[in-house]
C-alpha cells in the first residue's frame, strides 16, 4: 500500500477539510476534497520518486520553483499536476520601493494559500461578484526529510509570525512544504499575445487591460495579489484562433497564489 490507512485523520485547518495521511516514505500527505478522489495518484512514490520526478518534471517561468508534471498512471489514468515548492519564511524577491510600501507583506504558508484559493473558489459560486477561475488546489505534501537553515532560506521571526496568526497550523521550520495543484489548459497572458499575432502598443495595451481587469475583480472578492502580473493570467485560445471570451471580456484563470492576500490584512497588521 502507498499509504497507511491506520495513519489516516480527517483535520481542518484555516477552515479547510484535509485528510491527512501519513506515506510510505515517512511524509505527510494532507489532501483536499479535490485530491481525496486522487489519492493513489497522488502518493508520493507516483510522482515523487527521484528517477520519476527528476525525468518528467518540466520547469515553469518565474522566480518559485515550480514544475508541471505529469503522475505514474494508476488504473490507467495519469494526472496532469503542478508542483510548487513553499517558499513560507524566506524573503520577497520584490524591489525595495514595492516592498517598503507592503512592510506587512509576506508569502503564504501552504495551509493559508490553500485556505485563500478554497475560499475564492467557493465566493465565485452563486455570487454576483466577477468568476474567478483557479487552479483546483490538491494537497500538500511534506517530505519526511529535515533541512538544514541555510537550506530552507527561512527566517525564525516570519515563521513564528505565522503561528501566531494560525496556531492550528502548525509549520515545521526545517521541512519542505510541496503544493500540489491540478494543470489549467491555456496560455498565460504575454503567450496569448504572441500567438494572437498582436504586438508594439496593442500588445502593452492588452496585457495592462488585462492585468488591470484581474486586479479589480479580485478587489471585488476583497483579494489583492501583490506580484501579480500578465504572467499570472492564462487565457484560453479557441480553436478558431480567436480568443475565449466571457461577457464581451478575456476568460481567464490567475495560477500563482504565493503573495495572494486579503485586502483588510494590511489594516489588521
Amino acid at each position: 500500500m502507498a499509504i497507511h490507512a491506520t495513519e489516516a485523520e480527517v483535520i481542518s485547518l484555516i477552515g479547510v477539510d484535509y485528510l491527512r495521511l501519513k506515506t510510505r516514505d515517512g511524509g505527510d500527505l494532507y489532501l483536499t476534497r479535490f485530491g481525496m478522489p486522487f489519492r493513489d495518484h497522488l502518493a508520493p512514490e507516483n510522482w515523487y520518486a527521484p528517477d520519476w520526478f527528476n525525468e518528467r518534471r518540466v520547469r515553469l517561468a518565474g522566480t518559485s520553483v515550480i514544475y508541471r508534471l505529469p503522475t505514474r498512471p494508476v488504473r490507467g489514468i495519469s494526472l496532469d499536476l503542478v508542483v510548487r515548492f513553499s517558499r513560507v519564511g524566506q524573503e520577497i524577491p520584490l524591489d525595495p520601493l514595492t516592498l517598503s510600501e507592503n512592510i506587512q507583506a509576506e508569502f503564504n504558508s501552504p495551509f493559508e494559500e490553500i485556505a485563500l484559493v478554497m475560499e475564492l473558489r467557493a465566493a465565485n459560486i452563486g455570487a454576483f461578484r466577477p468568476r474567478i477561475f483557479t487552479k483546483k488546489p490538491l494537497a500538500i505534501y511534506m517530505p519526511p526529510e529535515k533541512l538544514q537553515d541555510w537550506q530552507t532560506g527561512r527566517l525564525e521571526s516570519k515563521m513564528a509570525a505565522k503561528l501566531a496568526r494560525h496556531p492550528e497550523a502548525e509549520l515545521d521550520m526545517f521541512r519542505q512544504y510541496l503544493l500540489l495543484y491540478g494543470w489549467i489548459e491555456g496560455l498565460n497572458a504575454v503567450q496569448a499575445v504572441q500567438a494572437l499575432g498582436i504586438a508594439g502598443d496593442l500588445a502593452e495595451r492588452f496585457l495592462s487591460e488585462v492585468t488591470l481587469s484581474a486586479i479589480r475583480d479580485l478587489e471585488k472578492h476583497g483579494l489583492r495579489m501583490l506580484d501579480i502580473k500578465p504572467e499570472h493570467i492564462v487565457l484560453r485560445i479557441r480553436p478558431d484562433g480567436s480568443l475565449l471570451r466571457r461577457n464581451g471580456n478575456p476568460s481567464y484563470a490567475l495560477v500563482d497564489y504565493e503573495l495572494l492576500e486579503r485586502t483588510n490584512q494590511t489594516c489588521a497588521s
